[in-house]
């Protein structure tokens, strides 16, 4: 198990911060985002915004970023993005410049962008899904570990906890963590589509066990240090935004 600051915060206090803002929060923007092999670019959505409780001048610096199948995520604004969706799961990433083709396989990120991933227990990403599940949250997904496991499709020494000293994680519930990789550390940060960079990158991975789709989901947030406020803006909004079913996209 990875060196952890074990703390249990109650969910309540990251609404204190949008209790803070006006009555009527600040809204942004939403861009429609390329999926799978699409060769348009990211649009804007005329007349469709999205709710972002934080300050007014970091909401200014904003978007939300969507895509079919995908939840969504908050990231800088005027972006570029590009989304993903298989039987395993689906990705999303915002970037400052366009990813070019080929699309496949997924590109490794080395500069700052934003990601938010998410793996489906009832197709072939129910793999990665035990395996974080077995890395970080053990005692609640303990059952589906075990089926799992017990599939003998992967080797045991694929739900050996890897361990990532240098991380720094807070517990937020017992299936939601939040943390922090160091610049030029592996870690929980690394472990997704980033690559080692000399910009920290702050997570966030919730476990949805009771949903097939979107069983976990995997928040990354790299920004240089003058977006810091953004960067913190958008952990917040996605604290919230993680834990409902669909993300902060709502029903259809």
């Amino acid at each position: 198990m990875p060196l952890a600051i074990r703390i249990l915060l109650p969910l309540a206090c990251y609404a204190v911060a949008a209790a803070a803002i006006a009555d009527t929060p600040p809204r942004v923007g939403t861009i429609e985002c390329p999926t799978n092999d699409q060769t348009a670019g990211a649009r804007p959505l005329a007349g469709e915004t999205m709710s972002a409780p934080v300050a007014p001048p970091v909401a200014e610096q904003i978007a939300y970023y969507r895509a079919e199948h995908n939840p969504g995520v908050y990231a800088p604004k005027g972006w570029s993005c590009r989304a993903w969706d298989g039987l395993n799961g689906s990705a999303l990433v915002v970037t400052p410049k366009r990813i070019e083709p080929p699309y496949f396989p997924l590109p490794k990120i080395t500069g700052p962008a934003v990601t938010i991933e998410t793996s489906d227990a009832a197709g072939s990403g129910r793999f990665h899904v035990a395996i974080v599940a077995a890395q970080l949250f053990p005692l609640i997904g303990s059952e589906f570990i075990t089926r799992v496991r017990q599939e003998h499709l992967i080797s045991d020494a694929s739900f050996d906890a890897e361990v990532y000293p240098d991380d720094r994680l807070i517990y937020l519930s017992d299936r939601l963590v939040q943390y922090t990789t160091p610049p030029n550390r592996a870690g929980l940060g690394t472990a997704g589509m980033f690559e080692m960079s000399d910009l920290p990158i702050r997570g966030l991975t919730i476990l949805h066990l009771e949903s097939e789709a979107n069983s976990l989901v995997e928040v990354r947030v790299r920004l240089p240090a003058a977006l810091n406020a953004v960067a913190e803006a958008v952990v917040q909004l996605e604290t919230t935004c993680v834990q409902l079913p669909r993300g902060c996209r709502g029903p259809p």
